[in-house]
């Protein structure tokens, strides 16, 4: 048992002190359809869209990782990349969703007027 403490230890002050890097990575362009989101590097963007109600919203997803959009009535398929989901808002209101593969910490909302 203390060879065990002893290994822990030691691989514990190794990796504090390698020092961490962050890769910054873009986000996706900014869809030219004013009716469009992106999808890329987890995030969605724009992160909110406004439309007028009837309006129908295509996600791209530019991501070489799959995602899913999930909203809490429905959700989409599971998207590759190049693929699109689409939804129609009928109905004035705010529809949050998530990514329905990476869960919260991907999130973006619709907001019909």
């Amino acid at each position: 048992m203390p060879l065990r403490l002893t290994r822990r230890a030691l691989l514990l002050s190794l990796l504090a002190a390698v020092p961490a890097y962050a890769i910054e990575v873009p986000p996706p362009p900014a869809p030219s359809d004013p009716n469009a989101v992106n999808i890329g590097w987890m995030v969605f963007v724009p992160a909110t869209l406004t439309v007028k109600a009837g309006t129908t919203v295509t996600w791209t997803n530019t991501d070489d990782s799959n995602h899913m959009i999930k909203f809490p009535d429905q959700k989409g398929p599971r998207m590759d990349k190049g693929q699109t989901y689409t939804r129609t808002f009928a109905t004035p209101g705010t529809y949050p969703y998530q990514c329905g593969i990476h869960g919260p910490r991907m999130t973006g909302t619709i907001v019909v007027q």
